[in-house]
């Protein structure tokens, strides 16, 4: 674990609030926050809630982290527009935990983006609201995720979910039981830690670095589903390992708000299902395709070159070379891409280009004569289905057609016989930017 997290914990903190609370609530809530990361920062840790209505879950799960966390922490829900009082009763705990309300469902990854955004603290958990902490959670998952680089995101084991994570546990439906069940389960063991290929997002904690590598969840995603893994393998192309503690349990009631969907559960897990599949096509196969194990990247590192974009302001951005060039105003009927103030940070500043210099290059990525070397920021073809980029003297696959439009290059893709790219060694695979409604992100 890291020292400063250790120094923080003898500090005299009261209940998990570090004697700052007040002035960074202050700062960071009601002031407002540098656009894309949320200012004021604390050694401890943020634990976003999402909620949908079910309050007395939350009520239960709020409680749980007040009784089971000693180290210092922030909680910060975000209700999607609850009509169970839910609105009420955070009103009732201003103070003693920071919130966001939505007037309407703005969905899971909605809802946590925007605790992301909030977000003080040196390690983040995002945690649903239909959940119970239990003794010794937070320090297990916090040495898990301090334990080495290379750990992104950790999470917990369970009584009820999917994957690997659901363990046998033998309580029923007795809570008390459970605590007894969690008291002896949660000792501390790394030797039961464990890397897995999917973690599922019900408990996830990283680290403040591998968020700002990673970015927000994708809101392409409706309502809930899929977004954890859509999120879990943009974690492992930056090559971080997900790791299962398998030290630490929490209780799980179940996907609650999911259910009170009802007749629209199927709806949306297939809707949800399709969009991961169109925006990947062949998942399994990008981490072994990317290789290189141990090499930690920015998720820009996935993204093309030659690209105009524009962060949380409509401040355009020309992307060349791995670097991001100012523009004062953008070119003429070309609309910049959308990415996250985290994404657009990621590329170094150089300079300023004009309107005028960026469409002088884009016009020379559209004419390719055949006698010519292809210049980089080409998007090609060579009629096996797949587009290409090439950048750095490499050739860089998109990784499916949503990728292509995403970007803008749908209409920008030569076709070039295979002599013309063979020789070119294969780059990252260029991947679709997540979907931001949020316009402050």
């Amino acid at each position: 674990m890291a020292a400063h997290l250790q120094d923080s914990y003898g500090q005299g903190y009261d209940s998990g609030f570090n004697a700052g609370y007040d002035r960074g609530y202050e700062d960071g809530f009601r002031q407002g926050f540098e656009a894309g990361r949320a200012g004021n920062g604390f050694s401890g840790t943020s634990i976003v809630i999402p909620t949908y209505n079910q309050l007395d879950c939350l009520r239960q799960c709020v409680e749980s982290i007040r009784r089971e966390t000693p180290e210092p922490h922030e909680i910060i829900v975000v209700d999607n527009g609850s009509a169970d009082g839910t609105r009420e009763w955070l009103h009732g705990e201003r103070g003693r935990l920071r919130y966001h309300l939505n007037d309407a469902n703005r969905g899971f990854a909605g809802a946590v983006n925007q605790g992301l955004r909030m977000a003080r603290g040196a390690t983040i958990v995002i945690l649903n609201n239909d959940t119970l902490v239990t003794p010794n959670w937070l320090s297990n998952l916090l040495a898990c995720v301090y334990s080495g680089p290379q750990v992104g995101l950790a999470g917990p084991v369970t009584n009820y979910i999917g994957g690997e994570q659901q363990i046998d546990t033998g309580y029923g439906d007795d809570l008390d039981e459970m605590r007894r069940f969690a008291a002896a389960h949660n000792g501390g063991d790394p030797a039961k830690w464990r890397k897995v290929t999917r973690i599922i997002g019900f408990c996830l904690m990283m680290r403040r670095d591998v968020f700002h590598r990673l970015g927000y969840f994708d809101e392409g995603f409706e309502i809930g589903n899929c977004e954890d893994d859509d999120y879990g393998l943009r974690a492992r192309l930056l090559g971080c390992d997900l790791v299962v503690a398998g030290d630490t349990f929490i209780h799980h009631f179940g996907s609650v708000s999911m259910k009170a969907l009802l007749d629209r559960f199927d709806e949306v897990y297939g809707r949800n299902l399709d969009y991961y599949s169109r925006k990947w096509e062949d998942p399994h196969s990008l981490p072994a395709e990317i290789g290189e194990t141990g090499v930690l990247r920015h998720m820009c590192d996935f993204y093309p070159s030659h690209v105009l974009v524009r962060g949380c302001g409509q401040r355009p951005y020309w992307i060349e070379g791995g670097v991001r060039y100012g523009l004062e105003a953008p070119p003429p009927d070309l609309e910049p891409v959308r990415v996250s103030q985290l994404d657009l940070k990621g590329w170094p500043a150089a300079g300023m280009l004009t309107p005028g210099e960026v469409e002088q290059r884009r016009a020379l990525l559209t004419s390719l004569p055949p006698s010519h070397p292809l210049p980089d920021g080409s998007c090609v073809t060579a009629g096996d289905g797949r587009v290409y980029q090439i950048a750095g003297g490499r050739l860089r696959r998109f990784v499916s057609e949503l990728a292509v439009e995403r970007w803008g290059f749908a209409g920008r893709v030569v076709r070039v016989e295979v002599s013309r790219i063979a020789h070119l060694a294969p780059g990252l695979p260029i991947i679709a930017p997540p979907v931001l409604h949020n316009p402050h992100l």
